[in-house]
């Protein structure tokens, strides 16, 4: 294609169609021998067109240029639907004979273009139908020449003519983005006139760029004039920054350390640098970061800010700080970043609250700063509210790393920040590792990880660590401010697995096994003590109950016995000694029953005998002069024997009972005082101070230990009438009068 230049310019839209423009210069026709009034750009679209060649209309356009050689070039361009490769080229035909084909482009022409299409796939022809086009009507006007005349802050100020009467279009963009915005008002002009036009809010100390087109009276526009860059012009800062600090100590007396930090206020403009200056230690210095550290007296002092670039100076922010006043601010906790990448170009923070005390004051917001790792000095700020535990940071770099810090502000004090670094490729640069297991018992796990960078491009939304027993589980979530953590509520001598998880791809596996329970914990055994209490005092509840139903013991205080230990006048009553010598008689055989009475009240031997039989009675008197036994005892009766008469044993049976049942009816066969009566339900041994003096009852059980009783009395003899077979284990009943106090001599 020496002969020849094939321009065209191919997009697609959305309905799939594709526009296609071809340029013609004069220089590169030549004549068909065939035709002289047509000029080609090849010799091969001379002659009759081929039968298999396909006619259709296209809806062409064309215009005209009149180059600087003054051969003039035609443009032709239409839409086709499918972009198939091919070659284009056009058939000019003159409604008069051609004289030369190069000069064949004049205003006063009038040409009939054809447009021949060869596909190279199918083989085939596509020929067009003629475009009539009248060159004068048709002309491009020449590319306008735009300049720049000034700027201001927001505004930039060009200047352009036309070679054309018609309208201009306007448009510029920001010189480090590719996207133009256009001019929305058509700007009228007249030929060979300049026009000056404003383009208004423009964000300042910003480099523009900027083009123009200028379009006839019969619809064919310009060429983009070439681009013009202008910049505006810097503005002062409008509004003073919002500032906060942090305060920690020095390690030496008398000074202190101040964290600040400011955010600019006004974001349109732009910021070269901050003054601050410390009253009233006069202290004053410039820094470039929205950050500083300064060293202060303990006491008051105040704080001044001023942002400022090459127009000025903005308004100062003040802040007054008591420095020896201490509040304890705490900071965020469990800070993470995940990255959007590719589906958006940003980041999403994450964190946690910090649970201030009461004594602290409010939490107002929270302040979001990310910067880039390599160009600290160029950060940026967002500011959220004071509920919120996320926000997007958007706008970044695919290929830079960001440190992203999380402040929180209580008024116009901030905690500690938390810090993570960041990209869009890979989220968190850090990474979990090394795994281990600081301490086991019996039912605990203490577990420690470390934090570093990442070592390889992977992106990791959460790291974790998984305890696993079987189906039991308990997953932990690792975050950046976190170095172990303690598993409780495990059993004792049993393996558990120790995961260390990225997302759900295991990263480390340990086996730990819990101790073995060998004593019982303080859990165990503190119930068991509650059970032996809780079983001993039913255990003493239910035997006192039993007893007191079942085997009820009556009251000391209330026998004849304790009555007269505890009468005051009892020794009168027991000024000579009474002894009972059982010397005199012998236990023979089964129990008896024995009373003692005064001898003046004993029945004469003829009154016994007539009275009573020996076996029918089973009792006899005892005159004693030494002991007074005003006691009743009821002992067990005898066994009925073969010699026994069946008279006896009634009348036994009938006294015994009676005696049993109430002592006073027994009188009938026993005389006794009624006041003088006890009964004693069970045996036992007879003290030695009882029978030394005393009154009171007894029963004897045995022989020896009636032998005992008898080598243990006084040389005074009793005089013992009673049954001579019966004699063991008897009951007494003793009565003594003063008239018998003398018969012990005897």
């Amino acid at each position: 294609m020496d002969l020849w230049s094939l321009t065209w310019t191919m997009m697609s839209c959305c309905l799939g169609a594709f526009s296609l423009e071809v340029t013609v210069k004069g220089a590169q026709l030549m004549p068909c021998d065939e035709d002289d009034r047509v000029c080609v750009s090849s010799p091969g679209d001379c002659g009759p067109r081929a039968s298999s060649s396909v006619l259709k209309t296209l809806n062409m356009s064309c215009y005209y240029q009149n180059l600087a050689d003054r051969m003039g070039s035609l443009t032709c361009g239409w839409t086709q639907e499918s972009n198939t490769e091919s070659d284009v080229s056009l058939v000019f035909t003159s409604w008069n004979k051609v004289l030369s084909c190069q000069g064949i482009f004049n205003p006063a022409a009038t040409l009939n273009v054809t447009a021949r299409i060869r596909n190279h796939m199918t083989g085939t022809q596509i020929w067009s139908q003629p475009h009539s086009v009248f060159l004068y009507l048709a002309i491009k006007p020449s590319q306008p020449v735009l300049t720049l005349l000034g700027s201001t802050e927001d505004s930039v100020v060009l200047s352009w003519s036309s070679s054309i009467t018609g309208s201009c279009q306007l448009r510029y963009r920001p010189n480090n983005t590719s996207t133009w915005t256009q001019v929305v008002d058509s700007i009228t002009v007249l030929a060979r006139q300049n026009v000056s036009y404003s383009i208004a809010k423009l964000q300042p100390f910003t480099v523009y760029r900027a083009a123009v087109a200028c379009r006839g009276r019969f619809g064919v526009t310009s060429d983009w004039s070439a681009d013009v860059t202008g910049k505006t012009l810097d503005r002062a800062p409008s509004r003073p920054s919002d500032v906060c600090y942090r305060r920690e100590e020095t390690g030496s007396g008398g000074s202190a350390l101040l964290h600040l930090m400011w955010k600019a206020a006004d974001p349109e403009s732009r910021i070269v640098g901050y003054e601050v200056s410390i009253s009233p230690d006069g202290t004053m210095k410039n820094v470039t970061e929205a950050m500083a550290l300064l060293v202060v007296e303990e006491g008051n002092c105040t704080v001044t800010v001023r942002a400022f670039n090459t127009a000025g100076f903005g308004p100062a922010a003040q802040l007054r700080i008591n420095t020896q006043r201490q509040i304890t601010l705490l900071s965020i906790r469990n800070l993470w970043i995940s990255s959007c990448y590719p589906g958006n170009k940003a980041l999403l923070v994450q964190w946690m609250l910090p649970t201030a005390p009461s004594s602290a004051p409010p939490l107002t917001h929270i302040a979001v700063r990310w910067r880039p790792e390599k160009s600290p000095s160029s950060s940026r700020w967002s500011r959220v509210s004071s509920v919120t535990t996320s926000t997007i940071v958007p706008d970044l770099d695919p290929n830079e790393s960001y440190m992203v810090s999380v402040f929180p502000i209580y008024n116009q004090q901030t905690g500690s920040p938390q810090s993570l670094s960041a990209s869009l490729q890979q989220g968190a640069l850090m990474e979990a590792v090394s795994l281990k297991v600081i301490n086991v018992t019996k039912t605990t796990l203490t577990i420690m990880w470390a934090w570093q960078r990442k070592s390889e491009p992977i992106r990791v939304d959460r790291y974790s660590v998984m305890l696993r027993r079987d189906s039991d589980r308990q997953t932990l979530f690792l975050w950046s401010d976190q170095r172990q953590h303690t598993f409780s509520s495990l059993k004792p001598n049993t393996e558990y697995s120790l995961l260390l998880l990225a997302d759900n791809v295991s990263r480390n596996v340990l086996t730990v096994v819990t101790e073995f329970d060998e004593v019982p914990t303080v859990a165990t055994v503190i119930p068991l003590l509650l059970l032996v209490v809780t079983v001993m005092t039913i255990y003493i509840l239910f035997r006192t109950m039993y007893k007191s139903n079942f085997f009820p013991i009556s009251s000391p205080k209330g026998s004849l016995a304790g009555r007269w230990l505890m009468d005051p006048n009892r020794q009168q009553d027991s000024a000579e000694p009474r002894i009972l010598d059982l010397g005199d008689f012998q236990v023979l055989g089964e129990k008896s029953l024995i009373i003692l009475s005064p001898a003046d009240q004993l029945p004469s031997e003829e009154e016994l005998h007539e009275d009573m039989s020996p076996l029918s009675v089973r009792g006899f008197g005892l005159q004693m002069s030494t002991l007074r036994l005003d006691t009743v005892c009821v002992c067990d009766a005898p066994p009925i024997t073969e010699q026994s008469g069946h008279q006896d044993s009634e009348t036994s049976r009938e006294a015994e009972t009676t005696l049993l049942l109430n002592p006073r009816e027994a009188n009938g066969y026993f005389p006794q005082k009624e006041e003088d009566v006890c009964q004693i339900s069970q045996p036992s041994e007879t003290p030695q101070h009882i029978l030394d003096g005393s009154r009171g009852g007894y029963q004897m059980t045995s022989e020896s230990f009636l032998r005992k009783l008898e080598a243990e009395t006084l040389s005074d003899v009793s005089y013992l009438i009673c049954d001579d077979k019966y004699l063991s284990n008897s009951c007494c009943r003793a009565e003594t009068t003063e008239e018998e106090k003398t018969v012990s001599t005897a």
